[in-house]
């Protein structure tokens, strides 16, 4: 085959080099990230070189059958490049989603038929009409005349390449630094060679039908180069620093070495609103200025700035505090420098020169701030002693409590042995405790002295439990029970001197008073009788008080009791008891309840009161038991004067003062043990006279239900509601003779 030279193969011949040699290097140094970019990027250097070397081909050939076949290459070549282009811009730009097969498939739908046609018919009838070879420039170049399909295919190209070369001028625009001048570039490098061919067409370079497209491509490569390799076009990219820099949660903030913002994300902005590109760093962070402090410290330890006066550390950062009122923020701020001159990365200032500057990365800690600030309140303002310790037995940390308990300051207790101030007597223990909790993992009590700063021993509850599984410490959590221990402990002798030595005495004054009888006469014996009154109440009260006692230190168990056998034993009794009074008591023919197992003790104290206290001439009490709910009620009305608010109020409120107290031990204890067995108390007036009380306990099932919860505290206020026109519980009692009374009764 013959062949002619031309003034553009030499160009075409660079542009061939070029094109290949880009795509070589994309292929073996950036093949280890397989990414949309290098590979559209690869598309496109791979098409330019094939549109290049089939069009030296095609003008270098001398006849019309080799330029047509020739011409078959350049349209595949240019079929590569209509889908490799696009695909790179998006690719640059970020937008993956044209990447996806269906999209993609309408980018190569056009170009896919352009080039099938051509391989399938050729050129000459599709594209070319009438096409021949002429020489009038000293080399044959191929004339025709164009067919509507090259003029609607080339139609598409330009407005596609248009479109491109809109996102790239507006990357241009919108980014800054580095990001900038690599969409600047690519801007021209995709703008010349069109706009070239466009004016080769109109016969300003020389002959019309020559294509100026591909011979621009030699200087294209060039711009190619440069953005590969100044600008590091496959190592970075905007849509890189869309989702890396743009999307991060922590505020990102660039610096430039004349103390300018360059770029900062939108967490940035947020936090920051006077923060925009271009104002000085002294503005944008007037809410925090140790932030501008710490940007001038990094400059000068990486040699950007002379060094003007001491700052923050770089690498150690800074906590700032931005005040919004009620609602401050806490930022953690770590400075970084940027590369210098030479590396493709440096931030042109107002003199042209390259240099440095600084990244500021700002994470924002409010949550975890908020929570370790509320922690560490909790452990100061505890009430207890609480301490960590190591496995070496040295305190690591101690509360400020230990001072207000103890006396020590947290300051000379941190650092020496646990085990130093607790009392020799209970060290073994201690250490006993101490060593379980690590070998086990569980929480460990004691009952151990510690010394305070005044020499005195003091009484601490202790629980030893390991900090977590995987740390070689445990907290160490101690309770000051030295005035509760006193307080436990003279109560118990008030409750020995009520409950045995008053019963003793009074059972000797009773004992006397029998005596006297024989000594005094008939108008004495009536201050004998209230001698007797009197030592019989003080005996009751200490029974009551032995019954209380036992009520408050069991330990809560409950027993099944059918109310329906209890209830009608215990009126007999008191029928036995009081001949002048009337019981009647109603019951169906099972009730059984769950309920504390001195239950019997609180329905007599009840039944016992409505007798006891009752000033009329006849006594009439009404039980009665009927299911409600999960469980059963018990209603015990009568006739008497009924209970004062004052004595009710006690209950309600759970405390006895110095002007208002129970004037007996009975409610008390009918509180205690109904509200221990999981159960309601209700005490009503009723009208005219009288009192009502209603007891309501669980059944088994019902108590299960419940999960069988503990009753409430001691004291705590009475579960149920007084009223003074309370339910009658479908009792009916006769007040015929039942003068009402002014003063409550002492149960």
């Amino acid at each position: 085959m013959v062949w002619q030279p031309t003034p553009y193969t030499a160009p075409l011949l660079v542009a061939v080099i070029a094109s290949f040699s880009f795509a070589a290097y994309a292929l073996w140094n950036r093949s280890r990230g397989e990414t949309p970019l290098v590979r559209s990027f690869v598309g496109v250097t791979v098409a330019s070189g094939v549109w290049s070397l089939a069009y030296a081909a095609q003008l270098s050939a001398t006849t019309l059958e080799a330029t047509l076949l020739w011409n078959r290459l350049v349209w595949v070549g240019i079929g590569l490049l209509a889908v490799a282009w696009p695909a790179f811009v998006f690719a640059y730009v970020g937008w993956t989603r044209w990447l996806r097969p269906r999209r993609f498939a309408l980018l190569c739908l056009v170009p896919t038929a352009a080039v099938g046609g051509v391989l399938v018919v050729g050129a000459d009838p599709l594209f070319y009409a009438s096409p021949s070879l002429d020489g009038a420039n000293g080399y044959l170049v191929m004339e025709y005349l164009p067919t509507p399909a090259l003029i609607g295919f080339m139609t598409y190209c330009y407005a596609v390449n248009l479109f491109t070369f809109g996102v790239l001028g507006y990357a241009a625009v919108a980014r800054d630094g580095v990001f900038r001048r690599q969409a600047a570039v690519l801007f021209v490098a995709g703008v010349a060679p069109m706009a070239v061919g466009v004016v080769g067409i109109a016969g300003v370079l020389g002959p019309v039908f020559v294509d100026h497209t591909p011979v621009t491509f030699a200087v294209t490569s060039g711009l190619l180069g440069w953005v590969v390799f100044r600008y590091r076009l496959l190592d970075l990219s905007p849509i890189a620093r869309d989702t890396v820099f743009s999307n991060l949660s922590d505020g990102v903030v660039v610096v430039d070495a004349g103390g300018r913002v360059v770029d900062l994300n939108r967490p940035a902005r947020r936090l920051f609103p006077s923060a925009a590109v271009g104002r000085g760093v002294e503005e944008t962070f007037e809410r925090a200025p140790a932030v501008a402090d710490l940007v001038a410290a990094t400059e000068t330890a990486s040699g950007s700035r002379p060094d003007h006066g001491a700052g923050p550390e770089p690498d150690e950062g800074l906590r700032v505090t931005l005040d919004g009122g009620s609602d401050p923020r806490f930022l953690t701020v770590t400075a970084h420098p940027i590369a210098t001159a030479g590396t493709g990365y440096d931030v042109d200032t107002e003199t042209g020169s390259a240099a440095g500057g600084t990244v500021l990365l700002f994470r924002d800690v409010t949550e975890r701030e908020t929570l370790q600030r509320r922690y560490r309140a909790l452990i100061e303002k505890s009430p207890n002693v609480i301490a960590v310790c190591g496995t070496d037995g040295l305190l690591r940390y101690v509360s400020p409590s230990i001072e207000r308990l103890l006396g020590h300051s947290p300051a000379e207790i941190e650092g020496r042995p646990v085990i130093d101030l607790v009392h020799p007597d209970d060290r073994r223990e201690a250490q006993h405790a101490f060593e379980r909790a690590f070998e086990t993992g569980d929480p460990q009590a004691l009952d151990h002295r510690i010394a305070h700063a005044d020499g005195n021993w003091r009484r601490f509850e202790t629980t030893v439990e390991r900090l977590f599984e995987d740390t070689e410490e445990v907290v160490i959590t101690a309770t000051d029970e030295t005035e509760s221990r006193r307080y436990e402990q003279r109560l118990q002798v008030l409750n020995r001197v009520l409950r045995h030595d008053l019963k003793n005495d009074t059972n000797v004054i009773g004992g006397y008073a029998d005596l006297l009888r024989d000594h005094v006469d008939d108008e004495g014996d009536e201050y004998l009788d209230i001698i007797d009154r009197k030592v019989e109440t003080l005996t009751h009260l200490s029974d009551q008080a032995r019954e209380i006692d036992v009520a408050l230190h069991s330990d809560g168990a409950r027993a099944e009791i059918d109310l329906s056998r209890l209830i009608p034993r215990l009126c007999e009794s008191l029928e036995s008891s009081f001949p002048a009074a009337t019981v009647t008591v109603s019951t169906p023919d099972e009730a059984v309840v769950c309920a504390d197992e001195l239950l019997e003790s609180a329905i007599r104290n009840v039944l016992e009161n409505a007798v006891v206290h009752n000033d009329g001439d006849q006594p009439i009490v009404e039980v009665a038991v009927d299911p409600d709910g999960e469980g059963y009620r018990v209603a015990v009305a009568d006739n008497g004067p009924g209970i004062p608010p004052v004595e009710r109020s006690v209950f309600s409120e759970a405390r006895e003062t110095a002007l208002e107290h129970a004037s007996g031990l009975g409610l008390w204890l009918v509180h205690w043990i109904v509200t221990e067995s999981g159960g309601e108390l209700e005490i009503h007036t009723r009208e005219p006279t009288g009192t009502l009380i209603t007891m309501w306990f669980p059944t088994p099932d019902g108590a299960a239900a419940e999960g069988e919860a503990e009753a409430t505290e001691e004291g705590a206020t009475t579960e149920g509601t007084e009223t003074d026109d309370g339910p009658d519980a479908n009792l009916d009692l006769a007040t015929d003779g039942a003068p009402p009374g002014d003063g409550g009764p002492a149960t």
